[in-house]
């Protein structure tokens, strides 16, 4: 089964998992949580990654770790379960599912901006502001500086780009005087 899809269908699962216990956003921060934590201990992750490290090694290793946690039942679970299959190489892309799912059902919207320097505060507030009118939506800007840009502004909002660089102002020029 191709990566995105297996991602899909565990973070499906857990998203309803957490749903049932009205505690969907807490289980989502667990699981980042339990990611982060992965990547801070490369030797745990080379242990529960490892095809020849036994089941029950992993999951001694697992429970070690989230003894200490403090972690809803059902994101333990959910984390035993995949050690159990040998699933634990697709933690990073099911986190990012359960993210997308968990702010769909939140109506918030991720919105990328490429912008040829930081934008100060008060752009940023506007800018939010006026998405969040347009799209119905509680925005979150993750803004990426890209000097190409050279002016103004490009918004990836899902799949629609919306781009008022200087860049492709300058390219539309171009195009137009060579057509004559």
């Amino acid at each position: 089964m191709i990566g995105g899809s297996l991602a899909r269908r565990y973070a499906r699962a857990l998203r309803d998992i957490g749903q049932e216990d009205r505690q969907v956003r807490q289980v989502l921060s667990e699981v980042e949580e339990f990611a982060r934590l992965l990547d801070l201990s490369p030797g745990l992750r080379e242990v529960l990654e490892a095809g020849h490290v036994n089941r029950r090694d992993k999951q001694s290793a697992l429970d070690q770790v989230l003894s200490k946690a403090g972690f809803l039942p059902s994101t333990k679970s959910f984390l035993s379960l995949l050690v159990d299959k040998g699933r634990m190489n697709v933690l990073l892309p099911i986190v990012d599912e359960l993210r997308r799912m968990v702010e769909e059902i939140e109506g918030i919207e991720r919105v990328g901006v490429s912008v040829p320097m930081p934008m100060s505060p008060p752009q940023k507030e506007m800018l939010k502001e006026m998405l969040e009118r347009r799209t119905g939506k509680k925005v979150v800007l993750e803004e990426t500086v890209d000097p190409a840009v050279l002016g103004g502004l490009v918004v990836r909002v899902g799949s629609t780009v919306y781009d008022g660089s200087v860049r492709t102002q300058i390219r539309q020029i171009r195009e137009n005087l060579q057509k004559g």
